[in-house]
């Protein structure tokens, strides 16, 4: 400590002291006024003076210790106050200036994707269960067709099995009943044949012959008695015919009664004979129809039964395999697989996304993008594509494919991709899934346009100015805006190249 320090805080004792010593001394004054002024009181009350006396006792009392305090506290401060350090002269900061300059304006998207697979497809599960068993492990290639993962299908394959079993039985049935309906039928026609050989025998039955022959004779004298008895007639009506032609007539009909009594005795004779022959005929014609009936009935399909049954046994198979192929996993095409969310014994939920999969051969660039940048966008638009670990390099590409709300229905893959998807027009080498890489569209371009920088632009109640710096003052002009961009912004009127722009 140095001598001067000691000094001070010696003078600050000092003053301290003396300051105690003050109060009290001022406190035993006052006390002794007190005392005075009630031991004499009495003697002088009639006197007006001697309440102001004491009022201003009081006053003394009371105040001077505490003016006294507030000397001391001024008086410490006094010895111990720092000297003031005087404020700085504030500076005013410029406004920045621009100036209007002419070049090219260029409106541009620009946002990061990442490299993915142009053929990617989640995998999930059409039922609720439990994972029985996970066939494949990330980084798997397999093939269109392959049983990826599978829930715990125990009970439907015994189901399965056994519905196999009641289709085959269900068919045995049905081409034993179609079997035994081919050999009946067969036989039917086999028995139709005889009967109709039976029936068409001419020669075969001489007694049927016989009763056709005696039939005709008999018919030839019933016709020829007609015709005798006709003429006779004729000639009894003639008066003037002669009576020996008339007995000739009579001689006719007798010779015709004759021969119609013989002819009537060969038919019964025949007759009689052929009794039974019809008689046999007449029921191989009833064999024949019911021949006929037997096969038409065979010809119709079997027992509509037999054929229910085989169907329903159809139906329950397919419905069973349907569940199981619900609870599996089959690799829509071939590729790899690229993650798993899985694990046997672990609950799977219906649709959710178990495994995703793709062909990792055929890569573009794919980004998540809001509405305001959709609606900027259309699909074929170029794309300058520059990847994240070598900027140095820039590849050309064009927008494949945008979310079908934003792409007018030109989506060829499933309407709930929501990514837009930008394809290499020469995709380079060595890229690899998930690399991040900077698009970049180009909206809007015009060259040798007026064009300043958006902070020398004002507004103010809908209005667009700027604030042209002259050699007279600042004048204010409303200016009309043509592309935008975040560093550039055409000016269509309203300034012109070379003029000074103060900003706000």
């Amino acid at each position: 400590m140095s001598v001067n320090q000691i000094f001070k805080n010696n003078r600050i004792q000092i003053s301290i002291d003396f300051h105690r010593l003050l109060i009290k001394s001022v406190l035993s004054f006052a006390r002794l006024c007190l005392t005075s002024i009630k031991n004499t009181g009495h003697r002088f009350h009639e006197y007006r003076w001697i309440n102001k006396l004491k009022k201003s006792a009081f006053i003394c009392v009371y105040l001077c210790p505490i003016l006294l305090l507030i000397a001391c506290g001024q008086g410490e401060t006094a010895v111990s106050a720092p000297t003031p350090t005087p404020l700085p002269t504030p500076i005013v900061p410029e406004k920045p200036t621009y100036v209007v300059a002419q070049g090219t304006v260029v409106n541009s998207l620009e946002f990061t994707g990442r490299v993915s697979p142009v053929l990617e497809q989640e995998l999930f599960f059409r039922s609720d269960g439990f994972v029985g068993e996970l066939f494949v492990q990330r980084g798997d290639t397999v093939q269109e067709g392959d049983v990826l993962a599978q829930l715990e299908i125990s009970d439907l394959q015994n189901q399965l099995a056994q519905a196999q079993v009641a289709l085959e039985t269900a068919e045995i049935k049905l081409a034993q009943a179609d079997q035994d309906r081919q050999d009946a039928l067969a036989e039917a026609q086999i028995s139709l044949e005889k009967i109709q050989l039976q029936l068409n025998q001419g020669g075969g039955n001489s007694n049927s012959a016989n009763l056709v022959s005696a039939q005709i004779g008999l018919e030839n004298a019933q016709q020829q008695l007609a015709d005798a008895e006709y003429e006779l007639q004729k000639s009894l009506d003639r008066d003037w015919e002669p009576e020996t032609l008339r007995q000739q007539y009579e001689r006719g009909v007798e010779q015709a009664q004759e021969a119609l009594a013989i002819a009537q005795a060969q038919y019964n004779d025949a007759l009689v004979g052929s009794g039974s022959s019809v008689l046999d005929r007449r029921l191989l014609e009833q064999d024949l129809a019911l021949a006929e009936l037997q096969i038409a009935q065979m010809e119709r399909d079997v027992d509509p039964l037999l054929a229910l049954d085989v169907e329903r046994a159809q139906l329950d198979i397919e419905k069973i395999q349907t569940q199981i192929a619900d609870a599996q996993l089959i690799a829509p095409f071939s590729g790899e697989i690229l993650s798993i969310g899985v694990r046997p014994g672990s609950r799977a939920e219906a649709f959710s996304t178990v495994i995703v999969m793709a062909q990792p051969q055929n890569l573009e660039i794919t980004a998540e993008l809001g509405s305001e940048q959709l609606n900027e966008m259309s699909v074929e638009q170029p794309a300058t594509i520059t990847l994240r670990n070598r900027p140095e390099e820039s590849f050309s590409g064009t927008v494949r494919q945008l979310p079908l709300a934003f792409s007018g229905g030109s989506s060829t893959v499933g309407n709930d991709d929501t990514r837009v998807r930008i394809q290499f027009d020469s995709p380079p080498a060595n890229l690899a899934l998930g690399e991040l890489a900077t698009v970049v569209i180009v909206l809007e371009e015009k060259e040798n346009v007026l064009w300043l920088p958006p902070a020398a632009l004002r507004t103010f109640q809908g209005r667009t100015f700027v604030v042209i710096e002259e050699a007279t003052g600042q004048r204010r002009a409303d200016v009309r805006l043509g592309i935008e961009s975040e560093a550039r912004v055409e000016i269509l009127e309203g300034v012109e190249v070379g003029e000074v722009i103060i900003g706000e």
